[in-house]
């Protein structure tokens, strides 16, 4: 765990939302949320020694190293103004001289969320399109911060995956307690910018009902990573006055109906892709903290991959910027 306010080259490192690692320089890159407010957005190189971590649920921060800070430009070079940008998710391209970054966007202020190519210098070279049924207008399109949480690249296959949180405003209700949330995912072809596909993924409900009925509660997707002969998603659950819960489920596309043509999933048949739970990291008896971000990490002396989790701290000192590491079994 890094410590709140935790300062680096001049920035407050928090808001970490996307994780992603580069095997060939054994370092990973890590996004911050900052929406511009505290410094402009950016994104940071750091190495984890897994080795040093903790196996206990005692915090610190041994094994963590930052190496280097880097900000965020649109095509022109220029650092992002406040509340422009909403970085979530990021991931190294096929190679490590080229990155992919998402923001949700602002839906109440009809700011749409993005994909962005970056350069490794983080200035943009190219943007994809978006369906027009994901712009939002009040009545359809992303929820205000329900958008652009998760992003993943096959780079074997050449595909870019991206998920929204919880369903277009067209599409279902937002998850609650009882209630889940059929989301998208949409499917590119990473070289050449095309849309191939959409698919139906079926948010989990709040797991559980805060004390008061209009207590705040959310759930939803945040995170896809593909890798290891897998496609994995991360839900993350807070309710307030209990805390936040979280979920890693594989997932399989086969099967599941291509939705690109429907503008609206209410009314129409489906057939979602399919969920398998290989861990409810609630059963860890760990306090978890508002976890976003998923990589794969380096293989352990025995070969086996690593999976490697951080956690948001919405910038709040009573929150933690948490990394969990785990060894994938057979």
């Amino acid at each position: 765990m890094l410590p709140s306010g935790f300062s680096f080259r001049g920035t407050t490192v928090g808001g970490l939302s996307g994780l992603d690692y580069d095997a060939a320089s054994d370092r990973f890159v890590a996004i911050s949320d900052d929406r511009s407010r505290h410094q402009p957005a950016r994104f940071y190189l750091l190495r984890l020694d897994l080795a040093r971590f903790n196996t206990a649920a005692s915090p610190g921060h041994e094994g963590i190293e930052l190496l280097d800070m880097t900000y965020l430009r649109d095509e022109t070079g220029r650092l992002y103004e406040p509340r422009t940008v909403d970085p979530e998710a990021i991931r190294f391209g096929p190679t490590s001289e080229t990155l992919w970054w998402t923001s949700e966007g602002d839906a109440r202020r009809d700011l749409a969320p993005e994909i962005v190519e970056i350069g490794a210098g983080g200035t943009a070279l190219r943007r994809l399109a978006l369906p027009a049924h994901f712009l939002p207008d009040k009545r359809s399109g992303v929820r205000d911060n329900l958008a652009f949480e998760s992003l993943a690249i096959d780079r074997d296959a050449g595909r870019l995956y991206v998920g929204v949180e919880n369903a277009l405003h067209q599409d279902g209700p937002e998850a609650d307690v009882d209630v889940p949330s059929p989301a998208r995912i949409l499917v590119y072809n990473l070289r050449s910018g095309e849309r191939l596909a959409e698919y139906v993924y079926v948010v989990d409900a709040v797991p559980q009902a805060p004390a008061l009925p209009l207590m705040y509660r959310t759930h939803g997707l945040v995170e896809l990573l593909a890798g290891e002969g897998l496609l994995l998603a991360l839900e993350r659950s807070y309710v307030q006055g209990i805390g936040n819960f979280a979920r890693l489920y594989r997932i399989d596309l086969a099967g599941a109906t291509n939705v690109a043509g429907l503008t609206a999933l209410a009314g129409a048949h489906w057939r979602p892709v399919r969920k398998t739970l290989l861990l409810d990291l609630a059963t860890l008896g760990i306090r978890l903290d508002n976890l976003e971000g998923m990589s794969f990490g380096p293989r352990t002396a025995a070969g086996r991959p690593t999976l490697v989790l951080v956690a948001d701290d919405n910038f709040n000192p009573m929150q933690e910027t948490q990394f969990l590491a785990f060894e994938l079994m057979d």
